[in-house]
């Protein structure tokens, strides 16, 4: 059987003031059908890292069964209102699995940036 190995991808997120950016991303059909992913913004600049004060929105996913949970960024604000908690299912391809095991939406976190009202001389805000 062949191993599942996750593969990744640039992809444009637009945060919610509009703004283009580019942040890595899951290559993967069922994720890129539901998270609002299209190709990369050429020039955009690339999203920072995941902080506790800076993140984009995201998704989380878990399985009934055995309580595990993916997390996915969602890179429109369009397919994140799409995402219903208890009702949207995500195909998840589980290793060591020749089937793919349905998660259901759990939570969705929003989008996260510092507020830049008092900093002083500060003109590229994000």
């Amino acid at each position: 059987m062949p191993a599942n190995q996750r593969n990744f991808q640039w992809f444009t997120y637009t945060d919610d003031a509009g703004n283009a950016w580019n942040k890595k991303g899951s290559l993967d059909a069922a994720i890129n059908a539901i998270d609002g992913s299209t190709a990369f913004t050429a020039g955009a600049r690339v999203w920072p890292h995941r902080t506790r004060r800076y993140h984009t929105r995201e998704a989380i996913f878990k399985d009934a069964t055995t309580q595990r949970k993916v997390k996915i960024p969602v890179y429109t604000t369009a397919a994140y209102t799409a995402i219903v908690k208890g009702t949207t299912t995500l195909a998840v391809s589980v290793p060591g699995l020749a089937t793919t095991v349905s998660y259901t939406a759990f939570d969705k976190i929003g989008e996260k940036t510092p507020s830049f009202g008092s900093v002083i001389g500060l003109t590229d805000h994000p």
